[in-house]
């Protein structure tokens, strides 16, 4: 399923109001850079006018060389971010169980407790861009409902976190599309489809204290976190999992 870029969503406004700002401070940031790089050049001529050592010098220019392309390089990265370029599809084996059909879904998560994003200059990749949880009659499954920006780190935001907190009704919005449209195996597909663990591979399932969180442990001993935006959607997740 492909985001359409078309459509003015509050996802898409927040990702380009993200992207937008970002531009536009490291610009001005630029600007300051460019005024202390002038200053220190000066400082340069001074001192090698002033009969200092030529490293001195050359030190200063190398310094005012070096925070400006610093902030061209930020700046460049962060306007070349495609906030439309599609999630693609994943490539590993995410078909369902023989039969396996969709039971409930729980929109609006956020993975929690693992290393979420990396960044290298303010323009990085989310790791764990999953939003979605759909439960089936044999398994539990993660998905990535497709969403500008959403798997990707911009002027050192978390986009996809962003949507979660103030654009969480186009998760759910683009969630009911998704399985209102497509079979089991392209909502995975499509959705890079996790498949979290078996139905009868559940050894606990616990609540954290004045939280909407919800932790699945697997037999294995293997653990899975996840922040539910909605109250009612936290409440519908106890009942799934049967967690008083």
């Amino acid at each position: 399923m492909k985001q359409d870029s078309r459509k003015e969503t509050r996802a898409n406004k927040l990702a380009a109001t993200v992207q937008g700002a970002g531009v536009a401070s490291r610009l001005f940031r630029l600007l300051k850079t460019l005024g202390l790089a002038v200053l220190l050049l000066g400082l340069a001529v001074f001192f090698l006018r002033a009969g200092l050592p030529w490293y001195v010098g050359a030190g200063l220019i190398a310094i005012a060389a070096g925070i400006v392309v610093f902030d061209v390089i930020v700046l460049r990265r962060t306007a070349a971010v495609d906030l439309n370029a599609p999630v693609e599809p994943a490539v590993g084996d995410v078909e369902p169980e023989p039969g396996e059909v969709l039971v409930d879904t729980i929109p609006a998560v956020m993975q929690y407790g693992k290393t979420r994003s990396v960044a290298v200059l303010e323009t990085g990749k989310v790791l764990t861009p999953e939003n979605a949880l759909l439960i089936t009659d044999k398994a539990i499954w993660a998905v990535t409902v497709p969403l500008p920006g959403v798997n990707q780190v911009v002027a050192g935001t978390d986009i996809g976190k962003w949507q979660w907190m103030s654009a969480y009704q186009d998760i759910i919005h683009g969630l009911r599309e998704m399985i209102s449209t497509l079979s089991l195996h392209e909502v995975l597909k499509q959705g890079r489809g996790k498949r979290l663990m078996g139905l009868d591979e559940i050894k606990s399932a616990t609540t954290l204290p004045f939280t909407q969180t919800i932790s699945l442990t697997r037999a294995d001993g293997k653990s899975f976190g996840y922040s539910i935006r909605l109250k009612e959607d936290y409440q519908r997740a106890k009942d799934i999992f049967n967690i008083p």
